[in-house]
C-alpha cells in the first residue's frame, strides 16, 4: 500500500509539471508569434499570439508570471496601433487590453513585498501603485520591461486614447469618451505629466453625462494650471447655472475676472448679474471697463445705451446707440431703440401741449416745439431701422405718425398702406 500511495502522488506530481510546462510552452510560442508578426506584418500570426497568450493568462500556474502580462501587453499594443485597419479592427479592444496587460506588467515587476497583489480597481491600491512608478528609487525584477512600457508605450497608449475619446464625444457616446479620456490622464501622470487634453475633453463628457461635481473637479484643475484661459471659468459659471446655483456661478465668474480682469466674456457675464440684479450704477462702472478692452462691440454699446435710456440719461444713451450704429450699420435694435427714445420724449411733449388751456398758448407753442423737435430726431433713426427691417410694425406706426405730424403726404400715405394694407 505505501508503494502504491508514493506512485500516486509521482503521477500528480508529473501531471502538474506537465501542464505548466504546457503552458510556459504557450507563453513561448506567443512571444515567437508576436515577433512573427512585428517582421512580417501577418495579422494571422497576431491571432495566434492573442489566442495563446489569452489561455497562458487564465492558468493559475502561468497568471501570475511577469512574462505573462509583458508578451501580452505586446500583442495587444501591435493589435491596436496596426497600420493595417482590417487587422486592427479584428481586435476591437485591442487597446484597453494593452492598457491593462501592461498596467498588470508593472504590478509584478514592482520588486516591493505585496506590490503583486495591489488591486487596481481600488483607490487606495491604484494610488500606491501610482506612487511605486513616480519614485526614482523603485526597483523592479526586469528594469528592461519597465523602461519598454515607460517610455515607448505609455506616450503611444495616452495619445491613442486621446483620440478615441474625441472619436466617442463626436459619436454622442460620452461615458466612453470620458473613460478613454481618463485613461490618457492617468497614463500621463505615471509619466509625471498633466494632460491637460486629457482633463479638458473629460470635463466635457462628464458635464455632458450630467455628473457635475466631477466635471467641476476637472474644470477646477484647468483652472488652476491656467488652461483654457477664461475659458474654463465660464465652463464652471455654466455648471452652477444648470444647477440652479446662482451665488456660485456669479463666484465663478468673479474668480475668473481675478486671473483674467480684461476679459470681455468675463466681463459680459457679470454684466449680466447686475443688470438682472439692478446693480445698474455697477453695471455702468464695468461696461465703461468692458468698452474699453473690446472697443469694436457693437453689443456692448448699444447695452450701455439701453441703461441709460432706462434710467432717463438721454443724451448718453443716443451716444451710445448711434455708436453702435457706426460700428453695425444693420443694427436693428439699436435704430429702434434710438429712434423710440427721441418719438416717447416727444409724445410726452406733446402730452403736455394738450394739457394747456386757451389762454396757455406760449406754453402750449413751447411744447409743441418740443415735441416736434423729437419726432423730428427719431425719424432718420426710424426710417433707418424700417429699412433693416421693413416688416416691423410698431417702426411703421410710428413714422406713420411722424409723416402725418409733418404733413409729409407721400410718405405718410405709403407708411399707411403698409400698415393697413390699403
Amino acid at each position: 500500500m505505501k508503494i502504491s500511495i508514493k506512485i500516486m502522488t509521482l503521477s500528480l506530481a508529473l501531471v502538474a509539471g506537465g501542464s505548466l510546462v504546457a503552458q510556459k510552452s504557450k507563453l513561448v510560442s506567443a512571444y515567437n508569434y508576436n515577433k512573427s508578426y512585428e517582421r512580417d506584418n501577418d495579422c494571422s500570426e497576431l491571432k495566434k499570439g492573442i489566442d495563446a497568450i489569452e489561455l497562458v493568462v487564465k492558468n493559475e500556474s502561468t497568471a501570475k508570471l511577469l512574462k505573462t502580462w509583458y508578451y501580452g501587453g505586446n500583442l495587444y499594443f501591435n493589435a491596436a496601433l496596426a497600420p493595417d485597419a482590417t487587422c486592427s479592427e479584428k481586435f476591437p479592444t485591442s487597446l484597453e487590453k494593452s492598457h491593462i496587460f501592461y498596467l498588470e506588467t508593472i504590478k509584478y515587476n514592482i520588486d516591493v513585498p505585496g506590490a503583486s497583489e495591489l488591486d487596481l480597481t481600488k483607490e487606495a491600491d491604484a494610488k500606491k501603485f501610482e506612487s511605486y512608478i513616480r519614485d526614482s528609487k523603485t526597483e523592479y525584477n526586469d528594469a528592461s520591461y519597465m523602461s519598454d512600457i515607460i517610455r515607448r508605450k505609455f506616450p503611444y497608449l495616452a495619445n491613442a486614447f486621446v483620440n478615441r475619446g474625441v472619436k466617442e464625444f463626436q459619436a454622442g457616446d460620452y461615458q466612453k469618451a470620458f473613460d478613454y479620456s481618463q485613461n490618457s490622464v492617468q497614463l500621463n501622470s505615471y509619466l509625471g505629466k498633466v494632460d491637460s487634453l486629457g482633463l479638458f475633453n473629460s470635463a466635457l463628457a462628464a458635464e455632458r453625462l450630467k455628473n457635475y461635481e466631477k466635471a467641476l473637479e476637472l474644470y477646477s484643475e484647468l483652472a488652476e494650471i491656467k488652461y483654457g484661459g477664461p475659458t474654463i471659468h465660464l465652463y464652471i459659471a455654466n455648471i452652477h447655472e444648470n444647477k440652479g446655483d446662482t451665488v456660485k456661478r456669479v463666484e465663478a465668474i468673479r474668480n475668473g475676472l481675478k486671473q483674467y480682469p480684461d476679459n470681455s466674456e468675463l466681463i459680459r457675464e457679470e454684466l449680466n448679474y447686475l443688470l438682472v440684479t439692478g446693480q445698474t450704477d455697477k453695471a455702468l462702472e464695468n461696461f465703461a471697463k468692458a468698452i474699453a478692452n473690446d472697443p469694436k462691440n457693437s453689443a456692448m454699446y448699444y447695452n450701455r445705451g439701453l441703461i441709460n435710456d432706462q434710467l432717463g440719461n438721454q443724451e448718453s444713451a443716443a451716444t451710445d446707440y448711434n455708436k453702435a450704429l457706426e460700428l453695425d450699420s444693420t443694427f436693428f435694435d439699436a435704430a429702434y431703440n434710438l429712434g423710440a427714445m427721441y418719438y416717447n420724449i416727444g409724445v410726452e411733449w406733446n402730452n403736455k401741449a394738450s394739457n394747456y388751456g386757451l389762454n396757455e398758448t406760449s406754453k402750449y407753442k413751447e411744447a409743441s416745439d418740443q415735441a416736434n423737435d423729437y419726432f423730428a430726431l427719431s425719424k432718420p433713426a426710424l426710417e433707418q431701422a424700417h429699412a433693416i427691417d421693413q416688416a416691423d410694425r410698431n417702426t411703421i406706426v410710428s413714422l406713420t405718425k411722424i409723416y402725418a405730424i409733418e404733413g409729409d403726404d407721400v410718405k405718410y400715405t405709403e407708411m399707411k398702406k403698409k400698415l393697413t394694407g390699403k
